[in-house]
């Protein structure tokens, strides 16, 4: 239609006429201009817009059950693959191949949030934040594990690498590598547990939770 009228007026002549068909030329065929905007389309009628999904896990956390709290025996990885699918690779090399985090790095280094630290591998419990201390080595620092020096939690083992003699810390339920036990800790225990960052995940504590200071309810006190 636009068309028709804008040669109609070019027939007519005369300045006006001739802006005029300019101007019907350029509109598109419902007479509004073939780049200008278009109105928002409306949805057909009965349907309404979908709500966004509820938030997923994080695939970390889908990954590896160990982050939501202690793995049941029974769903503990049984092969060095199923452990590959389940951790990270800066924490496999340092908990299942006895690895390293390198000095100053580790996400637990330097903090002092109060809660429980579990192992990365298997989720359980093996030190608090009551007996983390800043010792200036570069890796998180334990005066004791969470049932004490002489618990159950964690095992130790002769260690000659690296042209040296040092005493290593596993998690005593699922043998991974935690890091290395000394003798220059501060009392009352005198040792200083200096454990990798990759090797362990922090639970924070919930107000009203265990004794307020990162104690799990129940959980003996180091010594």
């Amino acid at each position: 239609m636009a068309t028709r009228i804008a040669t109609c007026f070019r027939a007519a002549g005369g300045p006006l006429a001739i802006l005029v068909a300019g101007t019907l030329a350029a509109c598109g065929p419902a007479g509004r201009a073939a780049d200008g905007p278009t109105r928002p389309q409306r949805a057909p009628a009965g349907k309404v817009n979908p709500m966004p999904a509820d938030p997923k896990p994080s695939p970390s956390a889908v990954r590896n059950p160990a982050l939501l709290g202690r793995v049941p025996d029974e769903e503990l990885p049984a092969t060095e693959a199923e452990w590959l699918r389940r951790l990270t690779p800066q924490q496999y090399r340092v908990t299942r191949q006895k690895a390293t985090d390198r000095a100053f790095t580790g996400q637990y280094t330097d903090t002092e949030t109060p809660g429980t630290y579990r192992c990365i591998c298997c989720g359980e419990p093996l030190f608090r934040s009551d007996e983390k201390f800043h010792s200036g080595c570069g890796w998180p620092s334990f005066t004791a594990p969470i049932d004490g020096v002489q618990g159950d939690t964690i095992a130790e083992h002769e260690d000659r690498s690296h042209f040296m003699i040092r005493t290593e810390v596993t998690c005593r339920r699922c043998g991974s590598h935690l890091g290395h036990v000394f003798n220059d800790g501060p009392p009352p225990t005198g040792l200083r547990y200096c454990i990798n960052s990759s090797s362990i995940t922090l639970d924070p504590v919930q107000p009203g939770a265990g004794d307020g200071r990162g104690a799990p309810p129940g959980a003996p006190p180091g010594r």
